[in-house]
């Protein structure tokens, strides 16, 4: 039985397995200080507080802080106080220059310890008056000993973790859908029968589904990022016209009593629902600004959001979603198929 049905043992594997570590890896190490108080002036020598999150810091621990201009222009902090469990104090000096010249995506603070990692984020430089000569310094950051931790993303923080829920979704109804319209072909080509418009309906049925689930982890992962669970972008709208798309296909379906007319007609639209999906979710949201990851000017999957902590969970979860939705299609086909026969046993009560 378990050689039979293996790839279901997979599938159950796979989404334990990313989803149980998606929710119990921590995150690294990251700053939190609200940035009107990241702000410093050049020429002159000045404090800072900054606050961290999932760092604790104890009296004695090796810190160190570096204010990042360019990659060769790197300036460490003159004094640095454990303040509360938290909170860093630092005393940070910087030359005369003119903050114009510099380049993203500096300039950075950074935080470092042997026990947290790495953290840093954006620092907001303006012209002082001081003339004071500050020298660059040359040492490097503190490297993570030990443990797997996910990146710290300003934006996102902890929702990061639904990187593993609303993503897989869009691949595994892409994925899906596809089928679906592999079977909606060969029942073009094949002519009669219903077997294959079985296959594409119920191929469908789960696509769908996967759809509204990506609308509705999205719209969730919106509300804690962008501030509103719709907030008109440009992605969502157009995700959201192609699930009503193929639930127009459904409703079309529902109009047709003859089997065998119902299936050619399902069998076309499907066919031009797809072709849809493509300009909908992978063109349009590339030609204009977006605030969603893979538009123009903010791409997505890049080293920085998807570090290779995520990979090794993300790609699981993502297989593990589409082969789960074959599962689902299998016990949709079955369905589909008995159901002529429910319903002419019940007219024959």
């Amino acid at each position: 039985m378990l050689k039979k049905h293996w790839w279901k043992a997979l599938a159950a594997v796979l989404l334990f397995y990313s989803l149980s570590a998606g929710l119990l890896i921590p995150l690294r190490m990251g700053i939190v200080s609200d940035k009107s108080s990241l702000s410093l002036k050049t020429g002159q020598s000045q404090s800072l507080d900054v606050w961290v999150y999932n760092g604790r810091f104890e009296s004695g621990e090796e810190v160190q802080a570096r204010i990042l201009l360019a990659e060769d222009q790197v300036y460490c902090a003159q004094k640095i106080e454990i303040g509360q469990a938290r909170q860093l104090k630092l005393e940070v000096a910087l030359p005369q220059l003119d903050p114009n010249k510099i380049k993203a995506p500096f300039p950075l603070i950074e935080i470092s310890t042997p026990k947290y990692g790495t953290a840093f984020t954006d620092l907001y430089i303006q012209k002082g008056e001081g003339d004071l000569a500050v020298d660059a310094c040359q040492s490097e950051p503190f490297a993570m000993t030990a443990g797997t931790n996910f990146p710290f993303l300003n934006i996102l923080e902890e929702s990061i973790r639904n990187l593993f829920y609303h993503v897989p979704m869009w691949f595994g109804m892409m994925f899906i859908l596809l089928l679906s319209v592999v079977a909606s072909i060969k029942q073009l080509m094949a002519g009669q029968g219903l077997k294959n418009d079985h296959w594409a309906r119920a191929l469908a049925t789960v696509g769908v589904s996967y759809g509204l689930l990506g609308l509705v982890t999205g719209a969730i992962w919106a509300k804690h990022t962008w501030g509103a669970y719709w907030s008109w972008d440009v992605k969502q709208n157009t995700s959201a016209v192609a699930v009503l798309i193929y639930l127009a296909y459904f409703v079309l379906r529902s109009s047709f009593e003859d089997p065998d007319k119902r299936a050619r007609i399902a069998a076309t639209y499907n066919i031009f629902a797809f072709a849809t999906l493509i300009p909908l979710l992978y063109v349009v949201p590339r030609m204009v600004d977006s605030l969603h990851p893979g538009a123009e000017g903010n791409p997505a999957f890049s080293s920085y959001d998807l570090d290779s902590s995520l990979r090794l969970l993300f790609y699981p979860s993502v297989l593990g979603w589409i082969i789960f939705g074959l599962w689902l299609a299998q016990i949709c086909f079955r369905v589909y198929r008995l159901e002529p026969k429910v319903w002419e046993n019940q007219f024959r009560d």
